[in-house]
């Protein structure tokens, strides 16, 4: 009987502790009415089996927009021009940022701490318009124990119909300034 009970308390605690990481905002809205001379982008992570073990930092230029949750979505409102969205996991910075000089001849071992880290990186650049709407879909996935972000441009009508599956990211809508 007694281990039944423990059971069921550890399986209570799990549940609670799952709960507590999902979203729990709205669901989705689209933005009722864009400022004139703006476009937004729609962040998104579809709702994933186990996904909520990883969230990740989505950013334009070193500025945070979002922090994309599992089964997630932010309105990012832009102004007009280019826009690189990327996202990375890895928190350590390669010693490779941080030399003074290049090397006279390729250092293996900095060349390599460089392929972890790029390989941990995505990015996708958009050419915004005004008025206009773009998707971005997040993915997240393990490999060798590292969580490894994948951010991707979709078409309006893939956006449109997946983002229904998510709920908005409370408190992290941001707007582009100059």
């Amino acid at each position: 009987m007694r281990h039944r009970s423990l059971r069921l308390e550890a399986l209570l605690i799990g549940v609670l502790l799952v709960a507590g990481c999902a979203t729990s905002g709205p669901s989705f809205q689209p933005v009722a009415k864009l400022p004139r001379g703006t476009a937004v982008i729609y962040i998104y992570r579809t709702p994933e089996f186990g996904g909520d073990a990883l969230s990740y930092d989505v950013k334009a230029s070193d500025r945070v927009v979002t922090t994309l949750l599992n089964g997630g979505y932010s309105p990012y409102v832009v102004t007009p021009g280019p826009v690189e969205l990327w996202a990375r996991t890895a928190v350590r910075q390669s010693s490779y940022r941080h030399s003074t000089a290049p090397p006279e001849r390729a250092d293996n071992d900095l060349l390599r701490l460089k392929a972890i880290d790029d390989a941990v990186k995505s990015a996708v650049t958009l050419d915004v318009q005004a008025g206009q709407v773009y998707y971005v879909k997040g993915e997240a996935g393990v490999r060798y124990f590292v969580g490894r972000p994948r951010l991707q441009v979709v078409t309006r009508e893939q956006g449109e119909s997946e983002i229904r599956q998510c709920t908005l990211i409370r408190n992290v809508t941001h707007e582009a300034r100059d």
